[in-house]
């Protein structure tokens, strides 16, 4: 039986994560029409609706709520210890694109200046210990210097970052999240499984 203090943290819990969302996105749209260096904490407070003293109950400033908005795009973590030896070579890229897919308007808001900076810098790095892990589960370690899979490490970085920047234009806003992961896959692990002697199964032409 749920008690009264358990039914009274919960609705504090719901208006806390509604106050926090609806800061978050206040700064994401002023973020989108006028930059992040021109927004203030009054403009944040006016469009959300939310007095001073609220917001402060909740973030220090104006850069702890662009951090708690930047910890949303988190990249997903699949779990290296869960992958199995015949599990498809990088299947894990689909949940990354659907992840992205689904903040693409927090993405936007991040892009440009020194915000999108340390944003796409995480990223990277985030995405590189994934790349690192399945090269090991693929056993590419034991063929090829540091070197060389470093160098992979790096296509295959770089490449998903600019597909992602491609999927941004307003002009492919439509692809859905598989297109744009089988587009990727299909142009990147032939290459790969050439340069890493791999015998992985690779996905259909474009």
């Amino acid at each position: 039986m749920t008690s009264g203090r358990e039914v009274q943290r919960a609705r504090s819990d719901r208006r806390v994560n509604k106050t926090r969302r609806a800061l978050k996105e206040a700064l994401t749209d002023l973020i989108l029409e006028q930059g992040y260096d021109r927004v203030t904490v009054g403009d944040i407070l006016a469009r959300a609706d939310v007095g001073r003293s609220t917001f402060y109950a909740h973030f220090l400033d104006k850069d702890d709520l662009l951090m708690a908005i930047l910890a949303d795009l988190d990249v997903p973590a699949p779990d290296a210890s869960d992958w199995q030896q015949d599990d498809p070579a990088f299947g894990w890229t689909l949940e990354l694109f659907r992840h992205f897919g689904s903040g693409k308007r927090l993405f936007k808001a991040v892009a440009g200046g020194q915000t999108g900076a340390l944003a796409r810098r995480d990223v990277v790095r985030r995405l590189e210990v994934l790349a690192e892990a399945e090269l090991s589960r693929l056993k590419a370690a034991r063929k090829l210097d540091a070197f060389r899979v470093q160098t992979v490490v790096r296509f295959l970085v770089g490449t998903f970052i600019g597909f992602m920047d491609w999927w941004m234009r307003e002009e492919n806003d439509h692809l859905p999240p598989e297109a744009v992961d089988h587009a990727f896959r299909s142009l990147v692990l032939p290459g790969v499984a050439n340069v890493l002697e791999l015998d992985i199964e690779l996905p259909r032409s474009l």
